[in-house]
């Protein structure tokens, strides 16, 4: 089968098969890494490094249309890109949910005591939280059409909470401890590497590409 049909088999069903994928990753990251049904540390970790390579990949859209405009699953991909910024707060929430209860105990107070003395990053992960849930409350067909080119602006905020998430990670997460490179720190610089090295690309391609004028007729 050509990556043609295999588009046009996936184009009207590539949100669906977005959410059914982050919805598996949900359920067989509760029941991987929580203990007697109880979330720790490791869960919030798992959730976080999800949301992060969702929002990596939704962001991956258009440099790759850019780059490689005959592609043929871009359609796909394209359709695709909303639900994977939408599972990208899912799981952003997830993680931030289990830090607040079961880490803060409920006392967000605390994160913010922590930023008056010097120690930021999980204020700076509630940041990209919130960035992240304007742009999920904007994700819809509805807010599309009432914001009109408003909300292509709008959404670049994205660029702004994946900088947030990766210092936020880099920063605070256990996997980046000591300097030490695991199977989660490893993949997270990789897939950040590749994101970077798209997104320079497009902007490459974008500023050194002539702009083709009208012909007189």
């Amino acid at each position: 089968m050509s990556l043609r049909e295999i588009n046009l088999k996936l184009v009207n069903k590539a949100r669906l098969i977005v959410y059914v994928v982050a919805l598996v990753l949900t359920l067989a990251t509760w029941f991987l890494f929580t203990k007697d049904g109880v979330p720790n540390i490791f869960t919030a970790n798992a959730y976080g490094y999800l949301a992060f390579t969702f929002l990596s990949l939704a962001l991956m859209v258009t440099p790759i249309r850019t780059l490689w405009p005959k592609f043929e699953l871009n359609s796909s991909i394209y359709l695709a890109r909303r639900a994977l910024g939408v599972s990208a707060f899912v799981f952003a929430f997830l993680h931030s949910l289990i830090q607040a209860v079961f880490t803060f105990k409920g006392n967000l107070g605390i994160v913010f005591q922590m930023a008056l003395g010097g120690k930021i990053w999980q204020l700076v992960g509630l940041i990209a939280l919130v960035l992240l849930f304007f742009l999920f409350a904007t994700s819809f067909n509805y807010a599309v059409d009432k914001l009109g080119k408003r909300w292509f602006t709008l959404h670049k905020l994205a660029y702004v909470a994946y900088a947030l998430i990766f210092l936020h990670a880099f920063m605070i997460g256990i996997d980046f401890k000591n300097g030490a490179i695991n199977a989660y720190s490893g993949t997270f610089l990789v897939i950040a590497a590749i994101t970077l090295i798209l997104e320079a690309a497009r902007f490459y391609v974008k500023f050194t590409t002539p702009t083709q004028q009208p012909q007189n007729t």
